[in-house]
């Protein structure tokens, strides 16, 4: 496991003016948005929707089914899946508090935080807010019309989203799973967690990392 005093530092070390990336699900905090998405969908706009198929997809095609999470917010006011999704969200989403707090601190002295997602750009949103910051957000969009905007933030495709958006180099990455790689191997410093569920100090505040 990497010490977190160790990622701490790393955030710490980066100058004003660059740019960190950094994973949400499982990274950031431990539940899964998109999936949460669906599920979210299912109890609320989308009553009947067949979460387990949908999970099916998912483990055939992360590409497609990290899509699939996004296109169930198609054709749905974004005030009402705001609502719906910050409710779903609040008693499963739990953040990576020391991880968090470290961002935190170099957000505050002029490190530029990006959020780079998979899951539906409404959720990550959501669920930034509920971690208590306010970060832009590179994810999962849907057009005008309903469809998946390209290059959608999957596997390579987040340094794809990150490059069309006409960002630097990210100075430090974060990510938990192997989707998560091609970002990682785009930074100068980059740093692979253990998934947030699974960090003993999950809880614990950067002032009180032993």
């Amino acid at each position: 496991m990497i010490d977190a005093k160790r990622v701490a530092a790393a955030i710490a070390a980066v100058p004003a003016g660059a740019y960190v990336a950094t994973d949400a699900d499982g990274t950031l905090w431990d539940a899964d948005v998109g999936d949460d998405t669906v599920r979210c969908a299912a109890e609320t706009w989308a009553r009947g929707t067949d979460v387990e198929a949908y999970l099916a997809a998912l483990a055939a095609d992360y590409g497609r089914g990290t899509r699939l999470a996004a296109e169930h917010l198609r054709g749905v006011r974004p005030d009402v899946a705001r609502a719906a999704l910050r409710t779903f969200f609040a008693p499963r989403l739990h953040p990576r508090r020391w991880l968090v707090d470290a961002l935190s601190g170099a957000a505050a002295r002029g490190v530029n935080v990006v959020v780079v997602s998979a899951s539906p750009r409404l959720a990550a949103e959501v669920g930034v807010a509920l971690v208590g910051v306010r970060w832009p957000v590179v994810a999962i969009e849907l057009d005008a019309a309903g469809a998946v905007v390209e290059p959608a933030p999957v596997i390579e495709g987040k340094v794809a989203a990150w490059r069309a958006r006409g960002l630097p180099p990210p100075a430090l990455a974060l990510g938990d799973s192997p989707w998560d790689v091609p970002l990682l191997e785009s930074a100068a410093v980059s740093f692979r967690l253990v998934h947030a569920g699974a960090d003993p100090h999950r809880d614990t505040p950067l002032a009180d990392l032993d």
